[in-house]
């Protein structure tokens, strides 16, 4: 019997030895006490301030120093409440220098600088950083399409900006004139690949043929 207690201790032992730790986690913070100790844990000196908060929109906003940053917190009585407040917040129309913003738990964090330590440390308590409306990149139009807004709009005498872009895509014509050749005109039979772009010009819908950077633009009859 004594064996037989020894062989299973001995089993447990192995199976407790061999199994995997466990996940670490990021410490709980849902309240300022708690992001301020998460802070302090990992080396940084935080220090309350008397300065104002700058979002007038969020009550009861409080300052830090954290080391020689500017980091704002604003407190909520529920995480519902503070969700509600940040979707609001989002929603507003921001530019360019928006500071960088958290939601976590109870708190919603905001930092106006650019100091890339900074961000990684409340990024790595906090979660990625709030995406902003207006700060999503915007695709250019390829050269071609540009071009052609550009010829159509010294075509019709108009402003550039009276024109919008309804689709464009690439397409591959039969010549060099795009496959709309005038009369006497002769075009080299050469496949050519290009655009085709489909622009709103007043009432009116018009396309545009391209080569592949616009040197060469066509409109459809």
């Amino acid at each position: 019997m004594m064996r037989h207690t020894l062989v299973l201790a001995a089993l447990l032992f192995l199976a407790t030895a061999c199994a995997a730790p466990p996940e670490p986690t990021s410490p709980p913070i849902d309240t300022i006490e708690q992001l301020v100790g998460a802070l302090r844990q990992a080396g940084v000196e935080v220090d309350e301030t008397a300065m104002l908060a700058t979002i007038i929109d969020l009550p009861g906003g409080q300052v830090f120093l954290v080391g020689p940053q500017r980091v704002e917190v604003y407190p909520f009585e529920t995480e519902a409440l503070r969700q509600q407040a940040q979707v609001e917040l989002l929603l507003r129309l921001w530019d360019e220098s928006a500071p960088n913003l958290w939601g976590r738990g109870r708190l919603i964090v905001a930092y106006p600088g650019d100091d890339g330590p900074t961000i990684a440390l409340l990024s790595g308590l906090l979660g990625d950083v709030l995406d902003l409306p207006g700060q999503a990149a915007v695709e250019p139009y390829p050269p071609a399409v540009a071009a052609g807004i550009g010829w159509l709009a010294d075509s019709l005498g108009q402003d550039p900006n009276s024109l919008a872009v309804l689709d464009y895509g690439p397409a591959d014509w039969p010549d060099a004139c795009l496959g709309l050749s005038g009369p006497d005109e002769v075009c080299a039979q050469v496949m050519t690949p290009g655009w085709r772009i489909v622009l709103q010009a007043g009432d009116a819908e018009v396309v545009l043929r391209s080569d592949e950077l616009g040197t060469v633009i066509r409109r459809e009859p």
